[in-house]
């Protein structure tokens, strides 16, 4: 998924090319320039719990985007030295690069890395269809993958029934109150759509924005509204139909879904009707100063809640049910994928890299606790993984685990929505907002989309 620059700074030194929403979780905006390449000599010595490596003398590159000079830091505790140290006898060098495209020119013209970190599995889907990344098959039985992540997660790097990918980090679209503003005014959370509109109409007779969200500077970022609204209000059951081509986009309940995003936001209780003037940074900004009382947002925000406003309190719960009968839903996704380039020298040697990624597990621990990166989906990762971290964040977490084990949980576009669907509905929701298109002419280009996926196996497949 592609994501805004603000998730650029916390999630992609971890090799993660986010959103969300994305995802998504899958597009992308360049973030300040950190270089165009590096590399450094292997590092002595490994502590990784990950098992020995084996052969010498290998070179593998892997593709990172760009990052914040101030991240460089992380990154390289937590990512550069430990995997150097852990292949002392081979060279691995980074290679940085500020968007998507310079990497697809590469590899289009039989080059580029070794390794790449894609923006989700939509994205892999397009790359494998292209012959451009690698069949992991033979390594997934070599190595035991598909016992090492959650069913859900590994799933999703599948296309035309061989994998493709690896995704790189979990994650979910959840509910944010600013605790401040809602004891200021003595209001009470809402459980459900009645209770929610009651609550926005307070917000509204106070002067506050009922919920802030704008995309000024990443226009995708309606992929966390549509994904919230189409898995809280339709659910998980009719929105799978729909993906798979076995209900129709324009029938209720998925219609009414869009419906229901469309009127809110026309009655200005998300984003005060402002949306496409308003930044992400700005939307984190109106929530954390308590001039918006709510958020719909995913959970890597809650970082940078965190880091960039101390002094806001907030809380974060699931989607108030948003009809009767489908209960409060996490919108799930994965964050990012690894693939391997069909162009690679050494695919063996790719791939036992990815292998070290997702078996380091104490290396992965310090990274999340210690640098909040975003957690892998393995089953190694539980809710004890997270001791450590700041109150909130695991409690946030703790309702994304939760929500997960309960089966609680719906679908976000930049994971499981077929990617031309999903560039569609990017580019036009905006346009259902405004009134410039009618939600049964969206819906309708929608399912176009959706079928021709079903019908070239190029839909992501779905747990």
């Amino acid at each position: 998924m592609s994501k805004c620059k603000r998730l650029l700074a916390l999630l992609l030194v971890s090799l993660v090319a986010l959103t969300a929403c994305n995802s998504g979780g899958g597009t992308s905006t360049p973030a300040p320039d950190a270089g165009s390449s590096e590399s450094a000599p292997a590092a002595e010595g490994s502590t990784e719990d990950a098992g020995t490596p084996s052969g010498g003398g290998r070179t593998s590159t892997i593709a990172m985007l760009s990052i914040l000079p101030e991240l460089m830091e992380l990154r390289a505790t937590y990512v550069e030295e430990p995997l150097k140290a852990a292949f002392p006898d081979d060279t691995i060098n980074f290679e940085i690069y500020t968007d998507r495209q310079s990497l697809q020119v590469q590899i289009a013209g039989g080059g580029g890395p070794d390794i790449m970190d894609l923006d989700g599995p939509t994205d892999a889907v397009e790359f494998a269809k292209a012959g451009r990344i690698v069949d992991l098959d033979k390594y997934a039985d070599q190595y035991g993958w598909s016992d090492i992540f959650y069913e859900w997660a590994y799933g999703t790097g599948f296309y035309s029934e061989k994998l493709y990918s690896l995704p790189n980090s979990f994650e979910g679209m959840v509910f944010y109150y600013n605790t401040d503003v809602m004891e200021a005014n003595g209001w009470e959370k809402a459980t459900n759509a009645e209770e929610l509109v009651a609550l926005m109409q307070k917000c509204q007779d106070a002067g506050v924005i009922p919920m802030a969200f704008g995309n000024s500077n990443y226009q995708g970022a309606v992929d966390w509204l549509y994904s919230t609204f189409t898995s809280c209000y339709a659910g998980p059951e009719a929105l799978k139909a729909a993906l798979q081509g076995t209900a129709q986009w324009t029938d209720e309940p998925v219609r009414g879904s869009i419906q229901q995003m469309v009127d809110w936001w026309q009655a200005g209780y998300i984003g005060d009707k402002k949306s496409q003037a308003i930044s992400n940074d700005d939307m984190v900004a109106l929530f954390a100063s308590g001039k918006a009382a709510m958020m719909i947002d995913g959970t890597w925000v809650a970082t940078d809640l965190i880091n960039t406003y101390p002094d806001c309190n907030w809380d974060v719960e699931l989607m108030p049910e948003l009809r009767d009968g489908v209960g409060r839903i996490l919108p799930l996704a994965t964050g990012g994928v690894f693939a391997i380039n069909t162009n690679s020298g050494d695919h063996d040697f790719a791939a036992e890299i990815l292998n070290w990624f997702f078996t380091s597990i104490d290396r992965h621990q310090e990274s999340v606790v210690d640098g909040s990166f975003q957690p892998y989906p393995v089953k190694a990762v539980t809710a004890d993984f997270f001791t450590g971290l700041d109150e909130r964040l695991v409690d946030m977490y703790g309702v994304l685990m939760d929500a997960q084990a309960a089966g609680n949980v719906g679908y976000c576009s930049w994971t499981f929505y077929p990617s031309d669907a999903r560039v569609y509905m990017n580019e036009n929701t905006d346009g259902l907002f405004l009134g410039s298109l009618t939600v049964d002419e969206y819906l309708t280009e929608v399912q176009g989309f959706v079928d021709k996926a079903n019908a070239d196996g190029t839909a992501p497949v779905l747990p």
